[in-house]
């Protein structure tokens, strides 16, 4: 294995539990290409290391959330697997235990073709979010945007019909658009039989944090600290994807103000976590009451 172990001990030092799989081949490695009108470019630089519900450990089947980044027929089998190892090998040893995960589904760029888009719909109703960028999210509909920029009226209509199919098992799921420095859009139907206004019919914009270009240093994994963040604030929201939305955002604009992973630095006796030297809750608080005065109630019906 050739995962550097400078770079192994940082991430241990996040106490994140994460699991390095420890075999003896290339670690993935991939090229990142940007150019104008927010267009990424990417392709793998060695073999893909697909990791299966196999790998996971009985305790991460305890895990809440879910980001699966894989193709639409890849997603069902997962959600397949990990729904019933979880059920039948898992919670069975402990009494009462229920699998309530959500499941955020992030499809892959080189599968955001035309000729997918069926397949993406059949998958819709095994997820509770789907989340692709704006440009992949185009593709499945073979749409472009202008060079002049993103397309919202189009965007918008394309993630409608998205959801009109049905996203989650009770088609009260969401779809959440990465759009870079336009922020992300939101859509979500409503189940007829929730009473929740969680679950009321959503739609909208919310911002990128960062208004000053000068704050994004490199972008690359902006996408996937978005998701991180979005599933830790969808759980601790119990579902609500405004609020994950928020803390994907903020956890986003950690990833994108430097090359490379944001610095850690903890207080004595590990309080006052900071990260960038910001405080994550004091930047969440800020984020929330910004996108609060932008959208007052907009955006729920």
């Amino acid at each position: 294995m050739d995962f550097p172990p400078e770079l192994r001990e940082v991430i241990s030092s996040w106490d994140t539990g994460v699991l390095m799989r420890r075999r003896l081949s290339l670690t993935t490695r991939g090229w990142n290409g940007y150019s104008d009108n927010q267009h990424r470019a990417f392709k793998y630089l060695t073999e893909k290391k697909r990791i299966t519900a196999e790998d996971l450990t009985k305790e991460l089947y305890h895990a809440k959330s879910f980001h699966l980044i894989c193709s639409a027929e890849r997603c069902k089998d997962l959600v397949k697997q990990i729904r019933h190892k979880a059920t039948h090998d898992v919670f069975i040893e402990s009494a009462g235990g229920n699998f309530t995960a959500r499941f955020i589904w992030e499809p892959v760029p080189d599968l955001a073709v035309a000729s997918e888009l069926q397949n993406v719909k059949d998958v819709l109703s095994y997820v509770h979010v789907m989340s692709p960028n704006h440009e992949e999210l185009a593709a499945l509909f073979g749409f472009e945007h202008p060079d002049s920029g993103i397309d919202k009226d189009a965007l918008e209509a394309q993630a409608q019909e998205l959801v009109d199919h049905g996203i989650g098992f009770r088609k009260d799921g969401a779809i959440v658009v990465r759009a870079g420095k336009e922020g992300c859009y939101i859509a979500q139907d409503h189940s007829p039989t929730s009473t929740s206004s969680k679950n009321a019919a959503i739609s909208g914009w919310l911002p990128a944090y960062h208004t000053d270009p000068a704050m994004v240093v490199d972008p690359t994994g902006g996408g996937n600290g978005f998701l991180g963040g979005f599933a830790v604030g969808l759980v601790r929201s119990r579902g609500d994807v405004v609020e994950a939305a928020v803390w994907g955002s903020v956890a986003a604009s950690f990833c994108i103000e430097q090359v490379g992973v944001p610095v850690l630095v903890r207080g004595i006796e590990g309080e006052d976590e900071r990260w960038n030297g910001a405080n994550v809750e004091e930047r969440v608080g800020e984020f929330r009451q910004r996108v609060e005065q932008l959208t007052g109630s907009e955006m729920r019906s």
